[in-house]
């Protein structure tokens, strides 16, 4: 059995519509599931979108606000969120909010190197993290 033991403080990070995500557990690791420390400025997040992996979203601090299918729920220090596969998600942190993003099998770490790396951030090209998300399964419901 292999131990996978790393830090964030080592992770490569990845700039992604207003938040910093570290890989902490990754695919390409040999795990099943991966975890990011994230931690987003207020107004960043995602738009609604969805894709065939689940997501979790654990608060450490700050505040974000997270949409799931229609209802949207803050979520404080210590809440957290599941977003089954296939539903239409998205959130917006209210402050400097700090929290882990964990997802089952599919391409989010790919999706994060990719649009991090090819896509232009400040401003966002918006077309850009589209195509970037097409390419990796998610669907953004714009």
């Amino acid at each position: 059995m292999a131990i996978t033991n790393h830090t964030a403080a080592l992770a490569e990070s990845h700039y992604v519509l207003g938040e910093t995500l570290k890989p902490m557990l990754t695919h390409a690791m040999g795990s099943s599931i991966e975890i990011f420390d994230t931690t987003g400025i207020p107004g960043g997040g995602p738009p609604p979108h969805t894709h065939a992996w689940e997501e979790i979203y654990v608060v450490l601090s700050g505040e974000m606000d997270v949409l799931v299918d229609g209802r949207t729920t803050r979520l404080n220090s210590g809440g957290f969120a599941h977003i089954p596969a296939n539903t239409p998600h998205g959130y917006t942190t209210i402050d400097a909010t700090h929290f882990l993003t964990i997802v089952s099998r599919g391409k989010a770490s790919q999706f994060f190197r990719q649009v991090a790396t090819e896509v232009e951030m400040n401003p966002p090209d918006i077309p850009g993290v589209l195509r970037v998300g097409a390419e990796n399964g998610i669907d953004f419901l714009t």
